[in-house]
């Protein structure tokens, strides 16, 4: 019996620490994560962090990833992962995820990306055939 708790204990352990490095990396516990886009410009809202989007105009709520906070940094609101500042307000971000029951907050899942994953366009009318684009 000794011998079994002696092996069985170790494997737990283990399979405890993979579990909590597997919802670290992927900010979800679940394993499964909306696949919308929220990229933007990190605003102050209600004391916390939303995003405004990119063309300006719209701000999401966010509710952030597992493991990461929103708390002081010096005089200026930051978004934390675990222990370390990964961006402030005013920074550009993206994160994964999407709306869940109450579509007034965007839920981001997996990790956020300080800068916009995605570009900026401008989208262009196509001419008609034959004529020549300015």
């Amino acid at each position: 019996m000794k011998r079994l708790v002696a092996v069985l204990v170790p494997l737990v352990l283990a399979g405890g620490a993979l579990y909590l490095g597997f919802a670290l990396a992927t900010g979800t516990t679940s394993g499964g994560c909306p696949t919308a886009l929220l990229q933007g410009t990190l605003v102050e809202v209600d004391g916390g962090l939303g995003v405004e989007s990119v063309p300006p105009g719209t701000v999401s709520r966010v509710s952030w990833p597992f493991g990461y906070s929103v708390g002081d940094d010096g005089g200026r609101l930051g978004l934390w992962r675990v222990f370390t500042v990964v961006a402030h307000e005013g920074d550009r971000v993206s994160a994964g995820g999407g709306s869940g029951v109450d579509d007034t907050v965007f839920n981001a899942c997996g990790p956020v990306t300080v800068d916009l994953v995605a570009p900026t366009f401008e989208l262009r009318q196509i001419p008609p055939a034959g004529t020549i684009a300015p």
